[in-house]
């Protein structure tokens, strides 16, 4: 079983690339070969951070990508949840299911607390943690 999806990967090696490099566009050619994402994927990906808010985008000849918030105001939960929607460990508590055995459920309340605790954890770890993992050398160019 995949929690975190492919796309989610790239979407926070991509955000990483951008926060080691503050103050200019980047290309999405240059996320592309420095984080090893293919290009179109990429572009892809780029869009949804760009209408979720977390990435800006210069056209023209010399545009690029840029972070459009700080570091710090980036949160894990907030990037997993734009590129896979709302965090969930059963589908019943994304309301779609209309599961009778809800009120009698004995593990309803324990997966409650598992969502929640990886909810809190992923909400902790930002964006700036990472780049400080980077820079620290935990983590070669925000990869894998």
């Amino acid at each position: 079983m995949e929690i975190i999806r492919r796309n989610t990967e790239y979407s926070i090696r991509a955000l990483v690339h951008l926060a080691l490099n503050p103050g200019r566009e980047v290309t999405a050619a240059e996320i592309a070969e420095a984080q090893e994402i293919p290009l179109v994927y990429l572009q892809k990906i780029l869009q949804k951070l760009t209408r979720g808010g977390f990435v800006g985008a210069q056209r023209g000849a010399h545009g690029g990508f840029y972070l459009a918030k700080d570091p710090e105001d980036i949160n894990l939960l907030e990037v997993i949840e734009l590129m896979q929607g709302k965090l969930a460990i059963n589908k019943c508590f994304l309301g779609k299911d209309g599961c009778n055995r809800a009120p009698k459920c004995v593990l309803k309340n324990n997966w409650l607390q598992l969502e929640q605790r990886i909810a809190g954890f992923l909400s902790q770890i930002t964006l700036l943690d990472l780049v400080e993992q980077v820079r620290e050398g935990g983590l070669p160019g925000g990869g894998e």
